[in-house]
């Protein structure tokens, strides 16, 4: 079996990392941020729900009891001492008009972006077509982040974790890296604006590419790969709020009853 920097999580991998507890914590905050998502007007397309990333990271953070180091450049958000350091992400995903996972990618998260000693000159290695260059020196400054928490931090493992949003269902997966593999990275293949980059992931679970214009290190999943493989943890909320003109409703007698509605709809 072929070997990757990243690396799937198994379901019993990420039990492990968030248990039956955890679990609750990040079903009652997703419940949270959908109650404080505002109601479309009547005949309005949905809207799409968003979360600030810093949420994101402290639902981690109360879900697993770890500590928040994520403010500023740190490479990692939480830490479980001892154990681990991840980075907390969340991702869009496309659906069906059935409302499904479709097969597409999900929207993209950088790994590592803007740095001097690579990023400054990247204009000019693609122009030149030094697409090795470009890879062994991404790959070197994300090497180099992995390592500081490492020897920092003092933990066996770096992990991913990702909160999969499409709509309102939610889905919990993970990324083990391995850093020594850093080191077998080399091109897939090229576009005028990109590196995609080979033994990086298995590309059926995603593919992590070079950007040029944001000069960053991008990764992509396949959502439904992972959901099809049952490598997620799944969160299938229902968000049973209707269309509405609040400037009209908060003025009569049916507003109380719309706001417990809501809650006991999401709660």
């Amino acid at each position: 079996m072929k070997n990757f920097v990243l690396q799937p999580l198994s379901l019993n991998e990420l039990t492990q990392i968030f248990d039956k507890t955890a679990i609750k914590v990040i079903d009652f905050y997703i419940r949270r941020s959908l109650f404080a998502q505002p109601e479309i007007m009547p005949n309005q397309l949905p809207l799409p729900i968003h979360v600030p990333k810093e949420h994101i990271e402290q639902w981690v953070v109360q879900a697993i009891g770890a500590s928040p180091v994520g403010a500023g450049s740190y490479p990692v958000d939480v830490i479980k001492p001892g154990e681990f350091g991840a980075d907390v992400k969340m991702l869009s995903c496309k659906t069906t008009k059935n409302g499904e996972l479709s097969v597409s990618e999900s929207g993209e998260t950088s790994l590592a972006q803007k740095f001097k000693d690579t990023g400054s000159g990247l204009d000019q290695l693609f122009s030149n077509q030094q697409y090795t260059d470009i890879v062994e020196g991404w790959t070197k400054i994300l090497k180099n982040k992995l390592e500081t928490v490492i020897e920092k931090d003092s933990v066996n493992n770096i992990y991913y974790l990702f909160i999969l949003r499409a709509d309102t269902k939610f889905y919990l997966c993970g990324l083990k890296v391995n850093v020594k593999l850093l080191d077998h990275i080399s091109v897939l293949r090229t576009t005028k604006e990109s590196v995609f980059l080979d033994n990086f992931i298995d590309g059926i679970y995603g593919n992590v590419k070079i950007y040029k214009a944001k000069k960053r290190l991008e990764l992509r999943l396949r959502p439904k790969q992972w959901v099809d493989d049952q490598l997620v943890i799944p969160f299938h909320i229902p968000r049973n709020v209707l269309p509405v003109k609040m400037r009209e409703l908060i003025l009569t007698d049916e507003f109380n009853k719309y706001k417990e509605n809501i809650i006991i709809n999401i709660f």
